[in-house]
């Protein structure tokens, strides 16, 4: 089948049409979703969102490739948005305290990280090291408490401090 008679036919709503386009394809883009993501489950969700932006985009294929590589593009635009989207989530739950950073001042996560960047900065050093390893390197408190040679309680009371810098600096720093 031609792509352009194929996209006529999808343009009509040709199940039959679109069946025969999704068994040729779904297996090869799958694996080529599956092979940029990090689990099988993101990747099927996002070869389904393909199908469905495919299928909005088509009436704006203009043929200078064929059907296939129209859809493999747009799967390369979704992964993008995936790890886009991931990345600025992370970027916001890894400081869940300074939320309104990405939500109110920032549009993008690479903005945001600088902003958080700046911010540390103007504290101390022992601050930055506790929010480092309780928001990077993801590590519980009991676990800081280990790495830091202190009580559990003693490394509350020093992230709870932390964060308290970390608000401060971030308000003075917005104001200016």
């Amino acid at each position: 089948m031609e792509d352009r008679d194929l996209q006529q036919r999808l343009l009509n709503g040709d199940r039959q049409a679109f069946r025969w386009f999704f068994r040729k394809t779904q297996l090869r883009l799958l694996r080529w979703v599956a092979g940029r993501v990090k689990s099988l489950e993101d990747a099927e969700e996002i070869v389904q969102d393909t199908y469905l932006a495919f299928l909005d985009s088509l009436p704006l294929y203009q043929g200078r490739s064929s059907l296939e590589t129209f859809l493999v593009s747009i799967a390369r635009h979704e992964v993008i948005d995936y790890w886009r989207k991931r990345y600025a989530k992370k970027a916001v739950l890894t400081l869940p305290f300074l939320d309104q950073v990405y939500t109110e001042r920032l549009f993008s996560a690479g903005e945001t990280a600088m902003v958080i960047e700046r911010v540390f900065n103007q504290l101390l050093p022992a601050e930055v090291t506790i929010l480092r390893l309780k928001y990077e390197e993801g590590l519980s408190v009991r676990e800081i408490a280990n790495r830091l040679t202190c009580s559990v309680k003693a490394a509350e009371s020093r992230l709870f401090r932390a964060r308290k810098a970390f608000q401060l600096a971030y308000a003075v720093m917005s104001n200016e």
